[in-house]
């Protein structure tokens, strides 16, 4: 492994490391406070209505339809390996679970922001950020390295899954369902998943590059 790549690794690992302890000592810091009250005083029409739609892949029942929509699509359309990949998303939403319940940080109250969405589970890291991180960024990188798929679904899946990755943070916090700093964990964390995913997917990617049949629709 490049040595440049593995130091950045190591950087992510500690910052998670780092981070956990903090949102431990200080569980409302204004740092936090400070970001939450500068994104919802953002004004727009349905901006309420569009941050609940971006979140709508992560929530109960949108993180495992959506996982198992994705590995049927690619098990039909002759892509099997990127199929039982897309499982392996899972894997990262169980680790996140655990990881809540061992920090067990409260989520906003009303006290300190405005709450659009109740959940109950701790709020260190995000989840939502945690799954769209792993889940649209497996996506995304398929999009990039399979040249057999037509570009208008490269082209469309892979920019959908770059706006919800980029955009889910912004949600997680209007929606007061989340800190910064519990969204910062979830980038980190799920990165950090994202990169040992693709690590086994490219190198056997490499190893049958060019042998999938085209995708059929």
């Amino acid at each position: 492994m490049n040595k440049h790549l593995l130091a950045l690794y190591a950087l992510i690992v500690v910052s998670i490391i780092g981070l956990t302890f903090f949102v431990q000592y200080y569980p409302v810091s204004f740092f936090d406070l400070d970001i939450t009250r500068e994104i919802q005083e953002i004004k727009m029409g349905h901006l309420t209505r569009v941050m609940e739609l971006i979140s709508i892949f992560g929530n109960s029942a949108g993180m495992p339809i959506s996982v198992i929509f994705a590995a049927l699509m690619f098990y039909f359309t002759y892509h099997r390996r990127e199929s039982c990949f897309v499982f392996a998303v899972l894997i990262a939403d169980l680790l996140n679970l655990l990881i809540k319940i061992l920090v067990h940080r409260p989520r906003p109250t009303l006290a300190d922001a405005k709450i659009l969405l109740i959940f109950t589970q701790s709020s260190f890291p995000s989840g939502h950020v945690v799954h769209y991180v792993v889940f649209f960024g497996f996506l995304l990188a398929v999009m990039i390295v399979k040249k057999q798929i037509p570009a208008f679904f490269r082209v469309l899946i892979g920019a959908f899954s770059g706006f919800l990755i980029l955009t889910i943070s912004f949600s997680r916090i209007y929606l007061g369902a989340h800190w910064a700093t519990d969204v910062l964990g979830g980038y980190l964390f799920g990165f950090i998943y994202l990169a040992i995913l693709l690590t086994f997917y490219l190198r056997d990617h490499n190893k049958h590059h060019g042998r999938d049949p085209i995708m059929k629709v």
